[in-house]
């Protein structure tokens, strides 16, 4: 609404000067503050719409995206226009209240794109936190990251070995002579050393894999084809990036209208609220892709080509 109310600025100084009943025209301060509040809150929209969003992973964009929110606030908050000092103050306190701590599964997600990996953390958290909090910070995902991996790393070697046990063959191996009993004893007390690397080692100490900002990347893809390369951790980042960062649809988010369990609605079950909110979403979707064919048909009409008959039979 601001940015078309501003793009039409001079129609409405235009309109104040033929109407002498318009009282409704705003000062060139009030423009100003318009175009200040519109930049500031610019963000927000870019954020809630690909938070929203519904046909890609979320989570592994959230770092990046709600470091830009809290970069336009705090740059409200240190201006020296006094009305973006007023305004942006309680926006940070809110912005510290709900956001303030970056949750631990965000910053995984973050760190299982193959773009950013430790790196987006390590960044991110410069620009978030006092600097003497940052390594403490970034340990710490790292740290409550091991344990999930291998979590996930032990549920798949006990699939393994019981894929192994029903498709394979069993066969005996040479008996062990008396007089070697002793030698084999030996080796069942010697530890065993094993200098291999853990997959979650290997990933996170590869180079981060790069992709132009104009190249669209699916991020589900990627790890689709890199999954016998680390089969655990394909399985990890699968579970972590279907979770959406928001279940609110972005045309909802700043709406004053009742919810899906309104005052007719407060004794619907659970499993009809999904319904609900499931079947809306799809016919939503469908909806969307239904008028994108229409206009690309629109579009192959308009450039097709028709003979027209002439007078002597020939087609022109």
């Amino acid at each position: 609404m601001l940015k078309s109310a501003i793009h039409y600025k001079h129609a409405f100084e235009g309109y104040a000067l033929r109407d002498s009943n318009y009282e409704w025209s705003l000062t060139d301060e009030e423009w100003d503050r318009a175009k200040k509040v519109c930049k500031l809150l610019e963000v927000f929209s870019d954020a809630t719409d690909l938070f929203s969003g519904t046909l890609y992973p979320t989570a592994n964009l959230f770092l990046v995206e709600i470091f830009k929110v809290k970069r336009e606030i705090t740059n409200a908050v240190k201006s020296n226009d006094n009305f973006l000092k007023n305004m942006g103050r309680p926006m940070f306190d809110k912005f510290e209240k709900y956001w303030g701590e970056i949750g631990v599964l965000m910053s995984i997600a973050s760190l299982l794109d193959p773009r950013f990996k430790k790196e987006s953390i390590s960044w991110t958290f410069k620009k978030l936190y006092p600097e003497n909090e940052v390594d403490g910070r970034v340990e710490d995902v790292i740290n409550k990251l091991k344990p999930l991996f291998e979590k996930y790393s032990n549920a798949y070697q006990v699939a393994r070995a019981a894929d192994s046990n029903l498709n394979g063959t069993s066969s005996e191996g040479p008996s062990i002579r008396d007089g070697d009993d002793d030698f084999y004893a030996y080796l069942e007390t010697k530890p065993v050393e094993s200098t291999q690397k853990s997959e979650l080692d290997v990933y996170l100490e590869e180079p981060n894999f790069v992709v132009p900002r104009t190249i669209k990347f699916d991020v589900l893809q990627w790890w689709c084809q890199n999954s016998s390369k680390y089969p655990v951790l394909s399985k990890m980042a699968r579970d972590i990036f279907c979770i959406p960062i928001t279940t609110v649809a972005s045309e909802s988010a700043f709406s004053a209208g009742g919810r899906v369990l309104d005052d007719y609605r407060s004794s619907l079950s659970k499993d009809m609220v999904e319904l609900l909110v499931c079947g809306g979403d799809w016919i939503k979707s469908a909806s969307k892709s239904f008028i994108k064919t229409l206009e690309q048909s629109a579009k192959e009409e308009e450039n097709l080509e028709i003979p027209i008959p002439t007078s002597d039979g020939a087609s022109s």
